[in-house]
């Protein structure tokens, strides 16, 4: 966990408003949760119409057009613009709130600057992200001082306390130096499960954050996670993040029959999806397929799903991966002139380490390690 992601805290923001509102701010939240992105703009138009003067729509249509580019494997500039143009008015418009509420501009503000930060820590763009991932915490700190009620806060504060305990040693100080706030994994994980335990907008979301922190080698509880995600699959059954993480659960958990089922990359699940989701969703089906069926040495299934894998366009972060598993395929096989062939052709970090011991521990005798659960899908 890079520093600059312990900054991007983010609580969906809710309010002390009537419950029509925040059941027009749930009904929002649903649909792009998943992953509906049109009619999600759509709803958020119409908040905003409804509620002009306060920042929900903006934000919130912002997260859709964020959560779109995402999709569209951030290589849309047309869609990132409209997430700037969407969060620049988010912002002005709890600007305008400070003097009405103050608690509720320094919520929205907070959750919109850690949005910003979080698109440009995706790009890359560590040094712009610092600065708003830190505001962002400070405007969530301030928020709970003038409102304690406004409990889903406490979601990007336990995100921050969190994610700051598993930093490298050395860059706990400089968090603490921006933020104002030490590292507390414990609190972290508190703060995080009473969000998701309550009745607010952002429990979802909590309960979204603990599925990726309990599905990692930090915390390994592989069964936590599996009941989390499988209450978050079926609520959003369009998200295949959920469905995909569950796969990649069951494989750390050593049920390959399990996790090739999940992927089920020629099911119907796929065909629901919405279009700029569709192709990478069925990549890393195919994929997840492939790797539980190779670890299980069913090479048959293997070479027919690795494939149909082949020949789609990679999503981010898979290619060196598709170029392992083959080359493991070869070993397996016994053509390991081949495999080295493609072993040496591996460069992203984790693969190229795992490349280099097969090298000297043959496939099947060599690790049986899953892919990581890549960012998006």
């Amino acid at each position: 966990m890079s520093f600059c992601l312990v900054l991007l805290a983010l609580a969906l923001p809710a309010t002390a408003a009537p419950p029509e509102f925040e059941r027009e701010l749930a009904g929002v939240v649903d649909l792009f949760y998943d992953m509906d992105f049109d009619n999600a703009r759509a709803a958020s138009d119409a908040l905003a119409a409804r509620h002009p003067r306060h920042p929900a729509g903006a934000f919130y249509r912002g997260v859709s057009s964020y959560q779109r580019w995402i999709a569209e494997g951030m290589s849309s500039t047309g869609t990132y613009r409209q997430f700037e143009a969407d969060n620049e008015a988010a912002e002005s418009s709890a600007q305008a709130l400070m003097d009405l509420n103050p608690a509720e501009a320094h919520y929205y503000l907070g959750a919109t600057l850690g949005f910003r930060a979080r698109a440009n820590v995706a790009k890359k763009n560590f040094f712009r992200a610092l600065p708003d991932g830190a505001a962002s915490i400070k405007h969530l700190k301030k928020a709970l001082a003038l409102d304690p009620s406004l409990s889903d806060a406490r979601l990007g504060m336990g995100m921050y306390h969190y994610f700051a305990a598993r930093m490298p040693a050395g860059a706990k100080p400089l968090a603490y130096l921006l933020v104002g706030e030490g590292a507390d994994r414990k609190l972290g994980l508190a703060e995080l499960w009473s969000v998701a335990e309550s009745t607010g907008i952002a429990r979802m979301e909590a309960r979204s954050v603990l599925a990726v922190i309990l599905s990692k080698d930090d915390e390994a509880d592989w069964a936590g996670a599996e009941k989390l995600l499988a209450e978050l699959a079926a609520h959003y059954p369009h998200n295949p993040i959920y469905r995909l993480r569950r796969a990649y659960v069951a494989e750390r958990r050593g049920d390959f029959d399990a996790a090739a089922a999940l992927a089920d990359p020629d099911g119907n699940w796929i065909k629901t999806l919405h279009p700029s989701v569709r192709t990478p969703a069925r990549a890393w089906a195919l994929y997840r397929a492939v790797e539980s069926r190779l670890l299980q040495g069913r090479a048959a299934e293997t070479a027919r799903w690795l494939s149909a894998l082949e020949r789609l366009p990679h999503p981010r972060g898979m290619k060196d991966w598709v170029l392992l598993r083959r080359a493991n395929l070869l070993d397996s096989q016994g053509q390991t002139l081949e495999a080295d062939a493609l072993y040496r052709r591996i460069k992203d970090k984790i693969p190229a380490a795992l490349a280099s011991r097969f090298r000297q521990d043959r496939y099947p005798a060599g690790p049986k390690d899953a892919a990581p659960f890549f960012t998006g899908y």
